[in-house]
């Protein structure tokens, strides 16, 4: 990005600069080092290098969860694991898209509060977690659940088996 204009006075030439950044959220900071960045000779404009603004995120989104008191991304991929199973096994059981887990581990997305409350009970009580499992048993309409649901295992990877409740589709 050196030698290039800056794209917002078109008139200078951009200098890297690599600085310890300071971030504030709800009167808390953080300090990035390394931060790196293209500033302007001419307007003093910076722009943040692309790799920086990667890194970063992944940090800040920890930071922030922190500070609004919800389990950051290394917190919720450790209890996934103390319940042995797969980011998509508990996208299932929990609810939400398929990728949802990766992207609250990777801290590119944050969870609901009552998802973060959810996976507190389930670090606290790990056996709960057969509670939902066995939610399609218990129909809100009073149908027959069993011939709604089949039994499937899940191998977990530890190899290790759990029973979970499916809804039939046929």
């Amino acid at each position: 990005m050196e030698n290039t204009n800056c794209p917002i006075c078109d008139a200078g030439g951009l200098k890297r600069e690599v600085i310890e950044e300071t971030f504030t959220y709800k009167e808390k900071s953080i300090k990035v080092p390394d931060y790196v960045v293209y500033r302007c000779a001419e307007c003093g404009e910076g722009i943040v290098d692309k790799d920086t603004l990667k890194k970063t995120w992944k940090v800040l989104g920890d930071f922030y969860r922190e500070v609004d008191g919800l389990l950051t991304g290394p917190q919720i991929k450790r209890i996934r694991k103390k319940l042995e199973f797969t980011q998509e096994q508990m996208a299932e059981v929990l609810g939400g898209g398929l990728k949802a887990f990766a992207r609250y581990e990777s801290g590119r997305v944050c969870q609901s509060r009552a998802m973060d409350n959810l996976l507190r009970i389930l670090d606290a009580k790990p056996d709960d977690v057969k509670v939902l499992l066995m939610k399609d048993k218990h129909s809100v309409e009073g149908n027959n659940a069993d011939s709604l649901t089949q039994r499937k295992n899940i191998t977990t990877n530890k190899g290790k088996r759990r029973q979970k409740t499916e809804r039939c589709t046929a």
